[in-house]
């Protein structure tokens, strides 16, 4: 991978991504013309406990090792959340500490994870306190970040949406009774906990994050974008799109969308923008290899 030193460099110093915009590395050079061979990649988006960037790196970072040495993107890193603590944080501490009390508890992302055992480890010294219950994780960043804190990961859904939790839990029998532990964003949909009540189940929405728009450009994104233009910005969330859009700045000219998944395109074309690529799998790695097949097929 081309570059791959200024992708390290960069990553190191950031823990969030929230959307990346493509543009040619060499003067003239279009995917068009150069297919995903003409792009170079580095991103940083600061401020959230994401670990998206370094998931892109990585995965970057593989396709080069394939494709070496001519593959790469050139990325503006545009920051457009931020992950705060919850609105009321001690009412989610209270469902923390008495987890061992639930039957299921559910993670929606690695930002609730995180959020969760941050405080569970602050209450608690052995990981044993979790009691009986069982783990439920929608996507394998979820359930990997799950895996860093040592804990067993009992359902996971082959689909990275709420939709496919919930048919999960019926196929397994059902939920009826039984207690769960939504841990999860606030303002996030409100499907899952619906759905998991209408099955039978006793829910208790513990709130572990809230996302904010960044207002802050320290790297000078804006301007570049303003300057220089992009072939494609990914976004990863429905938020992402939300806040971009809200910053009003001028849609370069042939810039396309490219999607991590159904939610977050829904939202994309709801604000009025056309979804160029949608990513099958819907996590990091999915987008990046979306990414990749798109380009070679414009060339």
């Amino acid at each position: 991978l081309a570059n791959t030193d200024i992708l390290t460099a960069r990553f190191g110093q950031t823990g969030q991504t929230s959307l990346h915009l493509y543009r040619p590395r060499v003067a003239g050079e279009t995917p068009a013309t150069a297919g995903l061979a003409a792009l170079a990649v580095r991103t940083m988006v600061r401020g959230t406990l994401h670990r998206n960037a370094a998931d892109i790196a990585f995965a970057l970072e593989s396709l080069g090792g394939a494709l070496a040495p001519t593959l790469g993107a050139d990325v503006i890193e545009l920051p457009t959340i931020r992950i705060e603590p919850p609105t009321d944080l001690r009412a989610f501490a209270e469902l923390v500490q008495d987890a061992h009390a639930y039957d299921w508890l559910v993670f929606t992302s690695p930002n609730g994870v995180t959020a969760f055992f941050d405080l569970f480890y602050k209450l608690y010294d052995d990981a044993r306190e979790i009691g009986a219950a069982r783990i439920a994780a929608i996507g394998p960043a979820t359930a990997q970040r799950l895996k860093e804190f040592h804990m067993h990961v009992d359902l996971q859904p082959d689909e990275f949406v709420a939709e496919s939790l919930v048919r999960e839990f019926r196929k397994a029998g059902g939920i009826e009774n039984l207690r769960i532990l939504l841990a999860r964003g606030e303002k996030a949909r409100d499907l899952l906990p619906k759905e998991l009540t209408a099955l039978g189940a006793i829910v208790d929405e513990g709130f572990a994050y809230r996302t904010v728009p960044e207002t802050r450009d320290d790297f000078g994104a804006r301007r570049r974008l303003l300057e220089e233009g992009a072939d494609l910005i990914t976004f990863t969330s429905s938020s992402t799109v939300e806040n971009f859009l809200a910053l009003g700045l001028p849609w370069p000219a042939n810039m396309q969308v490219a999607s991590i998944g159904p939610v977050t395109s829904k939202t994309a074309r709801d604000l009025g923008l056309e979804v160029a690529i949608e990513a099958r799998r819907h996590d990091i790695p999915g987008l990046v290899e979306a990414i990749r097949k798109f380009f070679p097929r414009q060339a």
